[in-house]
């Protein structure tokens, strides 16, 4: 159901963000802003090791230091920890520690908590914490954990996977057995996160008088974190209160419970004082939530034109030793599963699931959650498919491809995909690109011993996932709605209390140009509320490109709700029919006469302040809470397709982006400059991903990248501006709008694989298999080639 205005004024604009001015002029409100009269600072004392078992803990030299107040250690708060199950059978149970018991499973974990009047003695004092370990053999990698006679992170475990899927199709082995050609292929993410400029932070107070817990935290998803500290703690939702201020970047890193965030509201409970934790960069590389390092090994079955018959793949991820709350351990590897097949036509197809214990740093989400390294897994085996076969990879994609008459098309991976134009954005970037003239450029420039690569992708986003879909992933919280509750005040001002947060997306704008028009009202007479779950509906928070179409959606359905209370109420004054009321730039009018009109204020004052002139029946009330679930299926598709052009000097390794291009159908746009910085981001994001962030680990679990000296991030000279087309079509969702804010990060890591491998070919074949394309990995591939050539 698509709900739209017929000339719509904010809907649609390119309207400047309004939360910006409060960021560009330093007035943004953080949690590490925040100071409380008598605030105790935390910092956690953490393990050397990535696998040890705790003999002994020794405290008394940090709790003899002036200004400590006091110490915790596991054994403190054993009965304490996060607990996240899948419903799929077999799961097994891994219980995450607020402070590591017996045994510490990664190396950073928090063995103790030191708390003092002063950050500083609390960092010097958490040094004089000594801690006895008696080291154990670590399971670092996938092949590690999965060895036969592999010790058990988990005492009672069958074996280190929190769970096996598997899926195969009845025809898949007779396809495999029958196909002229297959070919097989492994292929590596590594290990990265989202890393964003604010890091994790926690401020928990705790009043005795009324047993009330407030914690303040940098969070996408507050009412989730309300629940699931209430486990947690064994407390009462009602006594507890999460608020979540602005929040310094997100990208999925910020939508799971942490430890931290646990043993913080604890102490505040244990002391009765303000407990304010601030992390540090070092501690967010090391602990906060990591993400990718899928390892999928891919089997493709293909006929002589280079058509898809069977494709089966083998996810193995590495997910560290605890089941995240609220996503579970079955999060990527489930999600990796399902959108596999893309949007081409896949016959017969093949898919298990391994999510890996081991001892690196949890596992959660991140910007994406599977489909980079899903789209990267499918796109390659596509280009050796084309190679093989001495096909252009374009044209290979196109043989595959989904038509615009095959939508809604039930996937073999089970999505549906309501609609979809991937093959119209991958001609409009071909067309628009010049795609040919390009090839013609490339063979120029081989000729002069340059090196330039070419890479073009189309892929489809599944974006808003619905309740049936998280139903369908056994997790145990179902994320598939939101609720948006509007409120007009006497003077004709509209408050939106949304249950998402925004960390950046420019929610605060696209929320309130999805209310504006259906009430004639301005966009600066509109505000935006967040992240306090004591004064905004319960919701499940911002991540999944689901922002936009739910709780937009649901301001949406609110907006036109209270304009049709307003318009009985002023057909009652106006003695007119409530059909031609009409409201604009803050009128509201009778179609048709303008001299009976009235200033919207002036309606709403009337209902607050003079009930007797309002129609019987009507409340004098004008507050609207409504709640949306996308219509039935797994989430509504964006399409999209990206093209990259690179140079590479095979000397150095170093890859020089030379033109990077995208076109995206994200349905109808509410705001097309939000939009387009989403993408960019999203690109930025994965440039990152393909080239440069890896989480790289000694044979011991140390993680050796914990400085941005180490842990290297794109900066404004490694990504190119990225040009962007759009195709607009309409959703079947409230205002036909589509998610799109995780796009941009899906496809970068394979355009780029596959550009880097085009321009090394006048070298020699050559597979680029593995993630991020660092120089000196270039420089290997360069080698491969060079010798797979003579």
């Amino acid at each position: 159901m698509t709900i739209r205005e017929t000339n719509p004024r904010h809907f649609g604009s390119r309207a400047a963000r309004s939360e910006d001015p409060r960021f560009l002029t330093g007035q943004g409100r953080y949690v590490a802003d925040l100071t409380n009269v008598g605030t105790v600072h935390a910092r956690f004392v953490r393990s050397p090791f990535a696998h040890a078992k705790v003999i002994s803990v020794e405290t008394s030299e940090a709790l003899a230091t002036p200004g400590v107040l006091a110490v915790f250690t596991g054994s403190d708060w054993a009965d304490i920890g996060i607990t996240c199950v899948s419903s799929y059978p077999g799961f097994q149970s891994s219980r995450m520690p607020i402070l590591a018991g017996d045994t510490v499973r990664y190396n950073g974990e928090a063995v103790a908590m030191v708390l003092a009047d002063d950050e500083y003695v609390a960092e010097d004092a958490a040094r004089m914490v000594f801690v006895d370990y008696e080291p154990l053999e670590p399971l670092v990698d996938i092949a590690d954990a999965l060895a036969d006679g592999a010790p058990r992170i988990h005492e009672g475990w069958e074996n280190n996977v929190f769970v096996k899927r598997q899926f195969v199709s009845d025809g898949f082995q007779d396809a495999l057995d029958a196909a002229p050609h297959v070919v097989t292929q492994k292929w590596e993410m590594a290990r990265h996160s989202g890393t964003p400029i604010e890091c994790r932070a926690v401020v928990a107070t705790y009043e005795p008088g009324r047993d009330h817990l407030t914690v303040w935290t940098s969070t996408q998803i507050p009412h989730l974190i309300k629940s699931g500290l209430a486990a947690a703690l064994g407390r009462s939702e009602d006594g507890i209160r999460v608020v979540s201020p602005d929040v310094g970047g997100g990208f999925g890193v910020k939508a799971q419970l942490y430890p931290e965030e646990v043993a913080c509201a604890q102490a505040a409970i244990a002391l009765h004082k303000p407990i304010r934790w601030v992390e540090d960069r070092r501690e967010h590389l090391l602990t906060a939530h990591h993400s990718r390092e899928h390892m999928h090994e891919a089997t493709m079955a293909y006929d002589d034109d280079g058509r898809i018959l069977a494709y089966g793949v083998e996810v193995r991820v590495n997910m560290g030793p605890y089941s995240v709350f609220p996503w579970t351990a079955t999060m990527d590897t489930g999600m990796a599963m399902g959108i596999l097949p893309g949007p081409y036509r896949v016959g017969e197809y093949s898919a298990s699931g391994f999510p890996v214990a081991t001892n690196k740093a949890p596992f959660g989400a991140y910007r994406g959650v599977s489909r980079p390294a899903a789209c990267f897994t499918t796109e390659r085996m596509l280009d050796q498919v084309a190679r093989e076969r001495g096909l252009d990879p374009l044209e290979v994609r196109r043989r595959n491809l989904l038509q615009s008459e095959d939508f809604p098309h039930r996937s073999i991976g089970g999505l549906v995909y309501d609609s979809g134009t991937v093959r119209e954005c991958l001609e409009l970037l071909v067309e628009w690109t010049n795609y040919e003239d390009l090839r013609i450029d490339q063979e120029r420039k081989r000729a002069d011993g340059r090196l330039m690569g070419i890479g073009v992708v189309p892929f489809i986003e599944q974006t808003a996932h619905t309740s049936q879909e998280f139903l369908q992933r056994g997790v145990p919280i179902v994320f598939g709605y939101e609720t948006s509750k509007l409120r007009l005040t006497p003077d004709g001002r509209l408050i939106i209390s949304a249950s998402i947060h925004s960390h950046g997306q420019g929610l605060e704008t696209t929320l309130a140009q999805m209310a504006a028009d259906a009430l004639g009202i301005g966009l600066a007479d509109i505000r935006v509320e967040f992240g306090d779950t004591d004064q905004v509906p319960y919701g499940s928070g911002t991540f999944a490109s689901r922002s936009a179409v739910l709780a937009g959606g649901a301001a949406r359905l609110a907006s036109l709700e209270l304009r049709d209370k307003l318009a009985r109420i002023a057909a009652y004054i106006f003695e007119a029919a409530a059909e031609d009321i009409v409201f604009s730039d803050g009128h509201v009018s009778v179609r048709g006469t303008p001299t009976r009109a009235m200033q919207l204020s002036e309606l709403c004052r009337i209902v607050y302040q003079r009930p007797e002139q309002i129609p019987p029946g009507e409340t004098p009330s004008l507050e609207v809470s409504t709640t949306y679930d996308a219509p039935p299926g797994t989430g509504t598709y964006t399409s999209a397709a990206h093209l990259a052009v690179v140079e590479v000097d095979a000397e150095t390794g170093r890859v020089q982006i030379d033109d990077y291009a995208v076109v995206e159908d994200c349905g109808r746009m509410i705001n097309p400059m939000i939009v387009e910085g989403q993408i960019t981001g999203g690109v930025a994001q994965g440039i990152g991903s393909a080239m440069l962030e890896e989480f790289v680990y000694d044979d011991q679990g140390n993680l050796m990248t914990t400085t941005l000296m180490d842990y290297l991030m794109p900066t404004a000279t490694d990504v190119p501006r990225v040009r962007i087309r759009h195709i607009e079509t309409p959703s079947d969702t409230v205002a036909g709008v589509r998610g799109m804010g995780e796009g941009g990060a899906i496809a970068p890591g394979a355009v780029l694989a596959a550009a880097v491998e085009d321009a090394l070919l006048p070298l020699g074949p050559v597979v680029v298999d593995r993630l991020p394309l660092s120089p000196e990995r270039v420089l290997r591939y360069a080698d491969r080639a060079r010798s797979n050539g003579r």
